[in-house]
C-alpha cells in the first residue's frame, strides 16, 4: 500500500492506494501539529503502508518548502523505516480545488488537501 502526502505547514493531506489496483483515493487531512507523528503511525500501521510518495515542487520560489518538506520526510523515514518517493506536486492544490467546486464539495480548504494528496499519489501511479 502507498501512502500518499499533500505537506504543509498547517495541515497535510494523505491518500491512500493499493499497488495492484494502481487507483488513489483521498483519505483524510491531519493537522501538522505535536501528534503528527502519532496520526502518522495510525495510518501507516492501519494500511499496512510500505511506501509514501510525497509532493515535490521544482519551482525555486517553493525552496524554503522543499527544504521542510525534506526533513520531514528524511524524519519520516526514520521514525518507521518506509520507502520515500518524491513526486512533482506543482498545482496540485489548485487541480484539487478545480475538482471538489465541480463535484460541489463545501469548505473546499477542509478537503483540498486529501484531495492534491490523492492526485499527486494518482499521478505517480500513473507514470509508474
Amino acid at each position: 500500500m502507498y501512502l500518499g502526502i499533500d505537506w504543509g505547514e498547517k495541515k497535510i493531506g494523505l491518500a491512500i492506494a493499493d499497488e495492484e489496483m494502481r487507483m488513489a483515493f483521498a483519505n483524510q487531512v491531519v493537522l501538522n501539529d505535536k501528534n503528527i507523528w502519532k496520526n502518522l503511525a495510525e495510518i501507516i500501521d492501519e494500511y499496512s503502508i510500505e511506501k509514501v510518495v510525497i509532493g515535490l515542487s521544482a519551482h525555486k520560489i517553493q525552496s524554503d518548502n522543499e527544504k521542510k518538506i525534506r526533513f520531514f520526510s528524511e524524519e519520516l523515514k526514520n521514525k518507521f523505516d518506509i520507502e520515500i518517493i518524491f513526486t512533482e506536486e506543482m498545482f496540485s492544490t489548485r487541480e484539487a480545488q478545480t475538482n471538489l467546486k465541480a463535484q460541489e464539495v463545501k469548505k473546499l480548504d477542509s478537503k483540498d488537501d486529501a484531495e492534491a494528496a490523492r492526485i499527486l499519489l494518482q499521478s505517480y501511479l500513473d507514470n509508474k
